[in-house]
């Protein structure tokens, strides 16, 4: 009878459980339904602020995603591009330089990198620069070296003879990032693409990178073109387009970088770095690669390790007088750098300037836009409206290319005393 009994009470039991197992699966069906009704993917809703940057008062160069740390992103604590694999239809590879027009009207006007095969490999310094060779020759050479291959922007910087850095780069954590000295300028050539066309006369800086190998860059942006040739090691990419700039919360905006870990990627924290499209560009000995301005990009060097980049203004404006068909057929593999001065800081103005119109999307700046000239060049809402007034040659109250680029710059010199000087100390950054 007890046994019956207790038979009786467990089989309830059992029944009664299995009754409470089904009605909490029923109500978590319920949630799951009703929660991706309202967000039927099932993934993070998409954030952060696509305002224009022609409306937008902060003081930040790109918008800031919103961060949300309810959610694991694919790729978090794992390396920059891990969330996800790069973009298909990659940058353009070429085996052969092009002309001056054809490398501004395909990649340098509308802001398209490329990269050229082999294009360096019958320079000078990539032939001649081998450890004991820059030791003989160049030896005595005062060099600008860093603390630390991964750059986070608060190491030491000091100067030492280029023969002594030869001595010590193999065993030491530093890294030599230098302008190139007018001693070593013959062995570097400028690429027939930049011979005419105007390039020339906004050549801002040439650089040499030289190190052991494993050097790590920030997540940057230049404001500046570039071409970055490599003579010895490999350099591997991670690029980002400057029209996905939403993505990327460039949270140093005055030195334009990211403080995001590149090895241990913080997704909570950077949540655009989890969704943004992304190109990678490895570059072998003899390569150069044309990184357009704004472009956002991180680099991570192997082996020994030696390049030379070449930064110039943005330019919207080809001279075509400068730049005959007959001088085009004629152009030259290279021409040493010795033979051309950098530009001054106010072609660098020039630029900025112009560079606002390239931002707007037309074809000139006018005055409603004075929010955003004063935004870029860093001058007060009366001095952007100045400077407007000196470039309105017209008084069309339409300030156009032509303006800008015939204006002379020493009339606009005095809005930006401080300039050069900021140049002259301005931080190299890793390419």
């Amino acid at each position: 009878m007890s046994l019956s009994l207790s038979s009786s009470v467990l089989g309830t039991a059992n029944v009664m459980a299995i009754w409470f197992v089904i009605a909490l699966g029923i109500s978590c069906c319920f949630e799951m339904t009703f929660s991706e009704e309202h967000n039927p993917t099932g993934s993070r809703p998409v954030t952060g602020d696509d305002q224009d940057l022609a409306g937008n008062t902060d003081d930040t160069v790109f918008n800031k995603p919103q961060h949300d740390t309810t959610e694991a992103f694919v790729g978090h604590l794992k390396p920059l591009g891990a969330h996800q694999p790069p973009e298909k239809n990659g940058v353009d590879v070429l085996d052969v330089v092009p002309g001056p027009l054809d490398f501004f009207d395909n990649y340098v006007k509308d802001g398209k990198p490329v990269l050229l095969r082999g294009a360096a490999k019958n320079m000078l310094a990539f032939k001649l620069w081998t450890d004991d060779y820059l030791r003989r020759t160049y030896g005595n050479v005062e060099v600008e070296v860093e603390e630390g291959k991964k750059e986070n922007r608060s190491q030491g910087v000091w100067t030492m003879p280029l023969a002594d850095y030869i001595d010590r780069y193999q065993q030491t954590d530093m890294y030599m990032v230098h302008s190139v000295p007018q001693q070593m300028a013959d062995d570097v050539g400028l690429l027939r693409c930049l011979q005419c066309g105007g390039f020339t006369n906004y050549l801002q800086d040439a650089v040499i990178w030289y190190s052991s190998g494993g050097t790590k860059s920030v997540l940057h942006f230049d404001s500046v073109d570039n071409v970055n040739c490599i003579i010895d090691g490999e350099k591997e990419f991670f690029m980002v387009d400057k029209r996905q700039k939403e993505h990327i919360d460039i949270d140093s905006p005055q030195g334009a970088f990211s403080n995001v870990d590149v090895d241990k990627v913080d997704m909570n924290k950077y949540p655009g770095l989890g969704r943004v499209p992304w190109y990678n560009v490895t570059m072998h000995p003899g390569d150069c690669l044309f990184i357009p301005y704004k472009w956002i990009h991180q680099v991570h060097s192997q082996g020994r390790n030696l390049a030379v980049n070449i930064w110039f203004v943005h330019n919207m404006h080809f001279d075509r007088a400068g730049c005959q068909q007959q001088q085009l057929q004629n152009l030259p593999e290279f021409v040493p750098l010795s033979q051309f001065e950098m530009a001054s800081s106010g072609e660098q103005i020039r630029a900025e300037i112009v560079n606002i119109i390239d931002e707007l999307g037309t074809d000139f700046i006018q005055e409603s836009n004075m929010q955003l000239v004063s935004h870029n060049l860093d001058v007060s809402i009366e001095a952007a409206k100045e400077l407007f007034s000196i470039m309105d040659v017209d008084n069309d109250k339409h300030v156009s290319l032509e303006e800008i680029y015939n204006c002379d710059m020493t009339d606009l010199a005095k809005f930006f005393p401080e300039k050069e000087e900021q140049e002259e100390e301005a931080q190299h950054d890793e390419l």
